[in-house]
């Protein structure tokens, strides 16, 4: 090599020093040097001789020189040198911190270079720094400015040594103790798919793409965790990554398959369920590499690569891109922050591209979009990516800096394109920003409200959706703000035009006014010129016209008044005091044009004219807008002879209209006019207005007595300008500390009669104090001390004022001047005070050569006058206006800088915005307003194009440009997809259609499922168009994979048209390619893998409903396809099939018993086939397992049943098989291997008998196995539960005994009652645990057997209750259950196992649930609060049954009952939806139901002894609830369609039912509902009833009905709780009498009764047997009971006559069946004592003998009494039921006439011939001789007792044995009381006085009675044979009163007998006992009655 190439190819260090040279041109000759060969080099692959840490300092030192120069080529080569193999170097010798430290320098230094390409490259030079330092050193292909390939070059290195550098930058945080670790034989098997070739040269052979192939199949194999260990399969993948190029889709769909497999391994390990204890010591674990860790590299690799591909797009960036979004997902389900290097990397792409697609620029707009449609696609889907990158990071990192985090999501925000095309992300966007800050910071507060302004302001300049005038004025402000920017004539014109045209509005709308006054003087003052002067050119029509209008005395505006205009200051325009300060200054504005500034004189001139035409007292008015600016328009005529003229006139006294103070104001103005004569003019004017004003001539100076001196050289106020400085001397920064001294010397002040020269000392001392700043603004907080100045400068002016007026003059106006200088409040106060002006202008006058009284005093009045312009502050006085033709009498500045106004303010909101929300970036600012101008205009990004927005007229600064339309339309998804497709559709190129693929893969992975229908419709005619044939050459093989792959991607995203147009391919078409390829053995396994997936993925999108032909068909097929391919040895692909055949298995094959029990064991062959104990081959262990889950499910819901053919042999193999998987490395094939089991042994429960005894090698047995893995905490908890069901499903098959036995060996309960201890609550594991834990599906297993074997035996019952496990189990269900989303195990636990253990310990062990349960307080409210979360669940069903099983226990101990009853009062709702639930009709004749029912009428039974207070119905009829909640549901009707229509009848009436409230009187405390309102309600107890009707409707269906089939349980309890609810509730009864229910069962029974093939019922018992007649009677019982408990309630009165005939007749004609059954005699006998209890209309009809019918019931039962009571049968305790409610009935119609007259027909007393002979010695051995119970010969004194109450069963009859009754029987006794009523009853009828009186018997008995002693009454004490009550005096003394005390003759009569003196005595007795002992005597009862009763027939006596 010559010495000349030598040199060429080196950098030697003299030359590099030339980089820092000090001359210009040296340095940019070694640049050009050094760039060349450098260059070179790094692109021929050459070597260079050079140092490459010299070159990287002097490269970064030539930035300190200036000027700057090439900074884009030094950046360039610092960027190639990093990114080259010498970095290696630079990383040695520099630290990172120092390198970030000089690049932070540079920076700094290119601050101020606005080249994008610089920036550009600074930020790719920082990111590659943090590449260089955070990621593993290796040599990847390095990119120069040259070259954009992906291949690399470099030595050939091992895979261990590119393994370890991956690793070296790994630190030991970044691993973990291992989750589990493979076997050696797994580590041989991993190492083995690794096997494949590792140099960089040849990193895409296709020997990669086929072991990638392979490996991504076999992942699932493997837990997650295996592949961040030894050998590292994940940093493998990602290490091919970096280097490949053509098998970088297989790597990538590797890599996806990874990131998968950990989400599903991390959600996984965190169910409980995963969880057993680890066997490994502590410490002893291996390592590996955290998820996290992990995803960092992945991450890393992915956003390089995706940053160097960024505008080179390839086939692949959508595999990286989807890689990616994966991975984000993943951290996601790690719940962890995404990698601070990603994150920026993410940002500094979104910047990237935004920056190139916001700069790309041109005409023409097809190149444009064409151009930018696919970076502008990339750039939407990083924006996506970094905006869920952050929302992730917002949510996992709680350190999260979010200044940064709303910094690097800031260029989306200001991607307005994104924001409109992508409106979704557009809120998610707003969310994380208001997640990021509480609140919006003041850049984006101001963003908005501009938008808001831009909003309105736009929408006027579009006809349709302007404003009208009056909401312009109100919106003025908003459009203020931008209408500069705007800058439209059109927007000026009609805000002008508001104003105008709201003049009529101005009279009586103050707030409009005002808000037109600010409009009108924002337009004038807007900043830009043009439309300011359109203003000015608007305004001289409308108040010429006006004016006009004055002058001619014509109307101006319709409905407006010339006068009241004028005096609301309107002119054509509303005038304001600003406007008119506006119209002066402008006025003066050397700039303005000539017209424009004589009009701002013309129209205040005009103004003021109208004082010729106005009267005084208007014009005065109206002069009031010109008083703040006055002094202002004098200044400005000095100038403009016209204006003077006009103000001179309009001050003259003598012809003025104005009143004085304004006259003098004005005067006062021109004293410091420039002209000496006008002064002196105005100084007389002056004079002369303060002699007018001072008529009483109490002031000093008197006019007249001036010297004329003053009026012939004029008031000269000044005569040098006073310095402002020398006001305030006393300057500190210290604050005031002389308060004490001013308040001193205020209420010196204020002391009355002060002597002159305190006041004077005190006033000066007080000007000194006043000297400094801080003390006027202590001062200005007095209130006082204001008026106090002013009192004095007044008092000081009176002729009667002592001492020299200088002395108080000098400091008061001195004070003054400074105190008006302080407040700007006071000086505005003072200006419009006209006595001000007058006190200085008298002291002025007075001593007109006092100098400081004339400057403080000129310098007030000047304060006075020009309030407005002036700004004072302790350091400075400054004007807004320029006053340089007066003369100002004090030094100040000029500040004519304008007052902000809305237009101002919006223009520096723009400004701002651009520095702060854009950077400084004006470009992106403009184009930001330019394109939200056109959103706004056209509403949706499609219409938007230059055409729409150039007609507006606004500025062209706001009008869209074509690359600005040319973005919007690449932002269009829609647009760009169909574009597209397009393109695709007609493109004729294998490679152009592989790149328009792959850019529809780019689309997808943004679009997701959102891809509209149309373009859905598309894109699958696309790749239907190349998938239904095979490929027949390579080209087109590559495309039908690349179709696949997008078919693949429309499938993942579950795009509606391609799953439904391939499943018609698929059922329509049978040579469909992907069939004929699934069948072609020599199918590529790439291929295979493609279409399995896409299968996958179909099968599992399909709905179950969607019925297809092809499942079956394809499962047939490729099952032999397995089994060819097996054959073949071709296990991938068999793999790939059994992933089809798992999901296949899933959907409806239409298989025969016979086939799926065929396929079943053709898996378990298959399965069995390839049987391993490591994890290799688990996936496809769990394939085939299940695949025969599936398929064992199929036999189960064939309607034939199950296999019961005998072959034990079979079921052995299958049984040795499952249990040799149940050994399997693989927890999930182990679980799986279970379920099969459980379902063998569900299925062969019969053969399963026969095979336990051939399992004998296993120790134990099987149910030991099972037991033993259940047991073991070291097993996967999952796989304990499901061996714990197969014991419980074995416990029958091999009986109690072997159970016990078992369990004791076992120690079973001990260890349950140590699994109690360590109970797990929650599904999820939220931190690892450590030790034996148990989730609530283990103990459910433990209880779940407890619960079989109690089945089994009962008797082990109370060997489990003595246990310490038993009593834990309450502990368990007082635990607060886990969150609702994952309760659903701790649900099952409690109520479905404890609880249903609890109820199965009822039978035999219920002392001990009393003991337990029933007594603890807090178990019963975990009850309820579980039954709250139960109803909670989906489908709560079979646990709602357990609940009522234990609540039904709960119902039989009173403790519990009455504590639930207790907490239901305060819970109706829980009660409500408890007992609802489950008499929905869809539950009809279910377990559930049934539960519920009697439950319910449990609770009815029960309810009917409850005190009032705590009745829970009471409580139900309380809680009011809409009545919507009563109607059914769509659902409800389902499957019901035979009932539908009776059913919506009786819910369409309900409606009434709860608008009126019970109309019983007994039901007033109920509260009823109000009349209609909008809203209805009812109450719980009416839903209820609702409920059951629907049941009873269905249960009885009118008019089909069958009385020939035996009642259901249904029917009974439907009735049962029917009738008890009717019972106790008012108002279910009023919502039954409104359904018409009692209508209903008449209804029934007389369709029965009128069955013509049933007929009379004696003949039809003859004719069919009477066993055969037994289900008529049952369902005639049932409907009877519910009839009787019903109307055995007050609450249910019959009180239509038709509805009593009715109800009587069907009593009658089913009078013939009650001889074939006593119960439904007596039923029967009931309901007619209960129909006639209460209802006379009832009593009336039964008396009645109703058409057709022979006997009246009355009649009937009169029999049935009198037959029961004189059979002959011994015992006959039924008939005795009878007799009683047949007397009440009898009773009951004593009420009506037709009832006595019928029972006096029947001679009804003659059976006391029978049953009361008068001959026996005692009545009681009488009835027990008859066989007469006591209680039917009551029942019949009591019938006797009320028909003796009618005359006509009060004649004397069977009066001896009444009379011997009462004699005979015991004193007290119930009958013998009842036979003193009937005598009583007897007495009371005149007709038998006569007989009774001269009956002796009778009088003796009368006197017998009275004459028994009673306690108390005698003096005698306990005595036996005294009585305890006055009860049977009471009624002899009533019978002696009706019988002796009506008639003298009777009276007489009872005189001469010894009654009366045993009344009299009796009547003594109670007296003095009354007296002496008043409580005894109130304790006799009935005493006090018998007393009243002596006393009236004393009184009658006396009479």
């Amino acid at each position: 090599m010559s010495s000349k190439q030598c040199m060429s190819l080196q950098l030697a260090d003299p030359h590099l020093a030339k980089l820092t040279s000090e001359s210009e041109e040296i340095r940019m000759r070694a640049l050009e040097q050094v760039e060349t060969r450098f260059i070179r080099c790094l692109s021929l692959g050459e070597p260079l001789q050079f140092k490459p840490v010299l070159l990287l300092k002097q490269l970064i030192r030539w930035f300190g020189y200036t000027p700057l120069l090439a900074a884009d080529r030094v950046l360039a080569m610092l960027l190639e040198l990093l990114r080259s193999k010498y970095s290696d170097a630079v990383i040695r010798k520099i630290p990172q911190s120092r390198l970030e430290t000089e690049l932070a320098k540079v920076r700094r230094i290119l601050g101020s270079e606005e080249s994008k390409r610089v920036m550009d490259l600074m930020e790719d030079l920082e990111l590659q720094v943090i590449d260089l330092y955070d990621v593993a050193r290796e040599n990847p292909a390095r990119f120069s400015v040259c070259t954009v390939d992906l291949t690399s070059t470099g030595s050939e290195a091992s895979s261990g040594s590119r393994i370890s550098q991956l690793e070296a930058n790994l630190t030991p945080e970044d691993y973990e103790p291992a989750w589990t670790q493979p076997s050696v034989d797994d580590v041989m098997s991993m190492k083995c798919m690794l096997d494949m070739p590792y140099s960089e040269t040849e990193p895409d052979g296709i020997d990669v793409q086929v072991k990638v192939s392979h490996l991504a199949i076999r992942l699932s194999d493997y837990p997650a965790e295996y592949l961040l260990q030894t050998p590292f399969i994940f940093l493998h993948l990602v290490r091919l990554q970096r280097h490949a190029v053509a098998t970088i889709g297989h790597i990538n769909r590797a890599l996806v398959a990874c990131l998968k497999q950990f989400q599903r391994r991390i959600q996984v390990r965190r169910n409980t369920l995963s969880y057993a204890a680890s066997l490994d010591p502590p410490g002893k674990r291996g390592k590996q590499l955290k998820i996290e860790s992990a995803l960092r590299v992945l991450m890393d690799s992915c956003t390089k690569i995706l940053n160097l591909m960024l505008f080179h797009s390839t086939t692949h960036n959508w595999h990286m891109l989807e890689l990616c979004v994966e991975a984000i997902r993943t951290y996601d389900v790690l719940n962890t922050r995404v990698s601070p290097l990603a994150t920026e990397r993410f940002a500094h792409m979104v910047r990237k591209l935004l920056s190139y697609c916001n700069t790309v620029e041109g005409k023409d707009m097809a190149k444009l979009v064409e151009t930018l449609t696919i970076p502008r696609l990339q750039s939407l889907i990083y924006n996506g990516l970094l905006q869920d990158t952050v929302a992730l990071n917002l949510t996992y990192d709680k350190d999260i800096n979010r200044v940064h985090a709303k910094s690097l999501i800031q260029p989306i925000v200001l991607d307005s394109s994104y924001l409109s095309c992508v409106p979704d992300r557009m809120k998610s966007l707003s969310n994380l920003i208001c997640a990021l800050s509480a609140e919006p910071s003041a850049s984006e507060q101001q963003l908005i409200r501009l938008k808001r302004a831009y909003s309105i302001a736009l929408n006027q300049l579009i006809p349709k959706t302007r404003m009208g005038a009056v909401q312009l004025l109100h919106s003025h402000k908003q459009i203020c703000l931008v209408v500069n920017q705007m800058g439209s004539e059109t927007l000026v014109k009609l805000l002008f035009d508001a104003i105008l045209e709201c003049t009529p509005l101005y009279v009586g709308n103050a707030q409009l006014r005002k808000e037109a006054d600010s409009l009108l003087l924002n337009l004038l003052d807007m900043p830009d010129q043009h439309l300011r002067e359109y203003v000015y050119r608007l305004m001289p029509r409308p108040v010429v016209s006006h004016f006009h209008s004055f002058m001619n005395k014509t109307a101006y505006m319709p409905g407006c008044n010339n006068l009241d205009l004028a005096r609301h200051h309107i002119l054509g325009l509303p005038l304001s005091s600003k406007v008119l300060r506006k119209l002066i200054l402008d006025s003066w504005d050397p700039n303005a044009p000539d017209q424009i500034a004589q009009w701002c004189i013309d129209y205040p001139t005009m103004f003021l004219k109208l004082h010729c035409v106005l009267p005084d007292a208007d014009f005065h008015q109206m002069f009031q807008v010109v008083l703040p600016v006055l002094s202002l328009m004098v200044s400005r005529s000095i100038t403009n002879n016209q204006l003077h003229k006009i103000l001179w006139q309009l001050f003259e006294p003598d012809v003025t209209c104005l009143e004085p103070p304004v006259m003098l104001r004005g005067y006062v103005c021109y004293l410091y006019h420039s002209d000496a004569q006008l002064r002196r003019d105005a100084t007389a004017k002056v004079a002369y207005l303060l002699q007018y004003q001072d008529y009483m001539n109490k002031y000093r100076p008197v006019i007249d007595e001036l010297p004329n001196e003053i009026f012939i050289h004029g008031l000269e106020l000044f005569e040098t300008s006073v310095d402002y400085n020398t006001v305030f001397t006393e300057r500190t920064e210290e604050p005031f500390q002389g308060q004490r001294s001013l308040d001193a010397l205020l209420r010196l002040l204020q002391t009355k009669d002060l002597k002159p020269s305190i006041r004077k000392s005190t006033l000066a001392q007080l000007n000194v104090l006043l000297q400094n700043w801080k003390a006027c603004e202590d001062f200005s907080t007095r209130e006082e001390g204001y008026r106090l100045i002013l009192e004095t400068l007044h008092n000081s002016l009176k002729k009667d004022s002592p001492g020299d007026p200088a002395d108080i003059l000098l400091p008061a106006v001195s004070i003054l001047m400074k105190l008006m200088f302080q407040s700007s409040r006071f000086r505005r106060e003072i200006a419009g005070t006209f006595e001000v002006y007058v006190c200085l202008l008298r002291g002025l006058l007075l001593l007109p050569h006092e100098t400081q009284l004339r400057n403080d005093g000129s310098v007030c009045l000047f304060q006075m006058l020009w309030y407005e312009s002036i700004t004072a502050t302790e350091d400075k006085l400054v004007l807004d206006v320029d006053l340089t033709t007066i003369k100002v009498p004090i030094n100040c500045e000029l500040d004519t800088t304008l007052k902000p106004t809305i237009v101002a303010e919006g223009v520096s909101l723009e400004e701002q915005l651009q520095e702060t929300h854009f950077n400084g970036d004006s470009l992106r600012a403009a184009q930001h307003w330019r394109l939200y101008a056109a959103h706004r205009i056209c509403q949706n990004p499609v219409n938007i194009t230059q055409d729409a927005v150039q007609f507006l007229d606004m500025s062209d600064t706001l009008k869209v440009k074509v690359s600005d339309v040319a973005l919007v339309q690449a932002s269009q998804l829609d647009i760009q997809l169909r574009n597209h497709l397009t393109a695709a559709s007609n493109c004729s190129n294998h490679k152009d259609l592989e790149k328009i693929v792959s850019e529809l893969q780019l689309f997808l992975v943004l679009m997701r499922n959102a891809v509209p229908a149309s373009e859905g419709t598309a894109l699958w005619q696309l790749i239907h168009k190349y998938m239904r044939s095979v490929p027949g050459n390579v080209d087109d093989a590559d495309v039908y994979q690349a179709i696949l792959n997008l078919c693949l991607s429309c499938l993942r995203f579950c795009l509606p048209q391609v799953m439904s147009g391939l499943n018609k391919a698929f059922e329509s078409d049978p040579h469909h390619s992907v069939m004929l390829l699934l069948h072609n053995r020599s199918i590529s396994l790439d291929l295979l893998c493609l279409i399995s997936q896409c299968l996958l993925h179909l099968i599992a999108a399909q709905h179950c409903s969607i019925e297809t032909n092809w499942h079956g068909k394809l499962f047939m097929q490729l099952t032999e396809e397995a089994r060819a391919h097996f054959d073949l040895r071709q296990l991938q692909h068999v793999r790939c099939f059994l992933r089809i055949l798992r999901r296949l298995s899933e959907r409806e094959l239409h298989f025969s018993e016979a086939q799926l029990l065929d396929y079943c064991e053709n898996f378990i062959q298959l399965s069995n086939d390839l049987r391993t104990s490591t994890q290799t081959g688990a996936q496809w262990q769990r394939d085939c397992l299940q695949i025969i889950c599936q398929l064992q499910g199929h036999v189960e819901r064939l309607p034939c049943g199950q296999n019961t053919a005998d072959d034990e042999g079979m079921t052995f193999k299958v049984l040795r098989y499952l249990l040799g998987m149940c050994g399997h490395s693989d927890s999930e094939v182990r679980a799986l291997s279970w379920v099969v089991m459980a379902n063998w042994i569900t299925a062969r429960s019969v053969e399963i008998t026969g095979v336990l005894s051939r399992l004998d090698y296993l120790p134990g047995g099987l149910p030991a196995c099972c037991l033993t893995t259940m047991l073991d905490v070291h097993e996967v908890m999952l796989v304990r539960e499901l061996a714990g069901r197969v014991f419980i499903l074995l416990m029958p098959l091999i009986g109690a005994d072997a159970c016990i036995e078992l369990l004791r060996i076992h120690n079973f309960l001990k260890e349950a009652h140590a699994a109690l201890k360590a109970f797990h609550v929650t599904p999820w594991i939220a931190t690892e645990l450590a030790g034996p834990q148990h989730s609530s599906e283990i103990l459910s297993c433990y209880v779940g057997i407890c619960s079989q074997l109690v089945v089994l035996r009962p008797e082990w019952c109370a060997t489990l209750c003595e246990h310490s496990f038993m009593n834990c189990l309450s502990d368990i269900m007082k635990i607060p259950p886990p969150p609702v989303s994952f309760s659903t195990a701790f649900l099952e636990l409690c109520v479905g196992h404890i609880c249903e253990l609890y109820a199965l310990c009822y039978r035999d062990n219920f002392e001990f649930l009393q003991r337990t349960i029933c007594r603890d307080s807090v178990l019963l409210q975990s009850f309820l609060a579980l039954t709250n979360d139960v109803l909670d669940l989906d489908f709560p069903e079979h646990m709602l049954v357990q609940l009522f099983k234990l609540f039904l226990v709960f119902c039989k101990d009173s403790n519990a009952h009455e504590f639930i009853c207790e907490q239901l009062v305060q819970q109706p709702a829980l009660f409500l939806d408890f007992f609802l639930y489950g008499l929905h009709l869809s539950y009809k004749d279910t377990p559930f139901q049934r539960y519920t029912l009697s439950s319910l009428s449990m609770v009815f039974i029960k309810a009917q002894n409850a005190p009032e207070k705590t009745s829970l119905l009471k409580e139900l009829e309380l809680y009011v609830l809409p009545l919507d909640d009563l109607m059914p549901s769509d659902e409800e009707e389902k499957g019901l369609k035979a009932q539908e229509n009776a059913v919506n009848t009786i819910s369409n009436q309900l409606i009434s039912v709860c608008m009126h409230s019970p109309s019983s009187k007994g039901e007033t405390e109920t509260p009823s509902p109000k009349s209609p309102t909008p809203l209805k309600f009812t109450n719980a107890a009416v839903l209820i009833y609702h409920r059951l009707d629907r049941l009873f409707e269905f249960h009885y269906p009118p008019k089909t009905f069958n009385f020939l089939h035996p009642p259901s349980a249904g029917h009974v309890q439907i009735c049962e709780t029917l009738g008890g609810l009717l019972k106790l509730s008012p108002w279910a009864v009023h919502a039954a009498r409104q359904l018409k229910l009692l209508d209903r069962v008449l209804n029934i029974l007389d369709t029965f009764l009128s069955d013509t093939n049933i007929g009379n019922a004696c003949t039809y018992v003859k004719r069919v047997g009477a066993h055969k007649s037994r289900d008529i009677l049952s369902n005639l019982l049932v409907l009877l009971n519910m009839l009787a408990q019903w109307h055995s309630s007050h609450h249910a009165v019959i009180t239509q006559p038709a509805m009593a005939v009715t109800t009587v007749k069907l009593l009658i004609r089913m009078w013939p069946w009650l001889s074939h059954s006593a119960p439904l005699k007596k039923l029967t006998v009931q309901l007619a004592m209960f129909l006639s209890e209460h209802s006379f209309e009832i009593c009336k009809q039964i008396s009645l003998v109703h058409s057709g019918q022979s006997h009246s019931l009355l009649q009937l039962m009169a029999r049935v009494a009198d037959h029961e009571t004189t059979r002959k049968e011994t015992s006959h305790s039924a008939g005795n039921q009878c007799v009683v409610p047949a007397l009440r009935v009898m009773i009951n119609c004593c009420s009506s006439a037709e009832g006595r007259l019928s029972l006096s027909k029947m001679h009804v007393l003659d059976m006391f011939d029978t049953i009361l002979p008068s001959t026996a010695s005692t009545i009681n051995s009488l009835n027990v001789a008859k066989g007469l119970k006591p209680l039917v010969f009551n029942a019949w004194l009591g019938f006797w007792e009320v028909y003796s109450r009618y005359d006509v069963g009060a004649k004397v009859c069977h009066l001896h044995s009444l009379i011997t009754a009462v004699r005979y029987s015991t004193p007290l006794n119930y009958m013998r009381i009842l036979c003193l009523r009937i005598l009583r009853n007897m007495c009371f009828f005149s007709g038998n006085r006569a007989q009774l009186v001269e009956t002796s018997e009778f009088i003796n008995l009368l006197r017998d009675i009275i004459n028994q002693p009673v306690r108390d009454l005698d003096g005698a004490g306990d005595s036996k044979s005294h009585l305890s009550s006055l009860e049977e005096h009471r009624l002899s003394v009533l019978m002696v009163w009706k019988l002796f005390c009506f008639g003298a003759k009777y009276k007489g009569m009872l005189r001469g007998t010894k009654l009366l003196k045993m009344l009299t005595g009796l009547r003594l007795q109670l007296t003095v006992l009354k007296i002496e002992k008043p409580d005894r005597y109130s304790d006799i009862p009935y005493a006090e009655d018998v007393a009243g009763l002596l006393k009236n027939i004393h009184e009658s006596l006396q009479q």
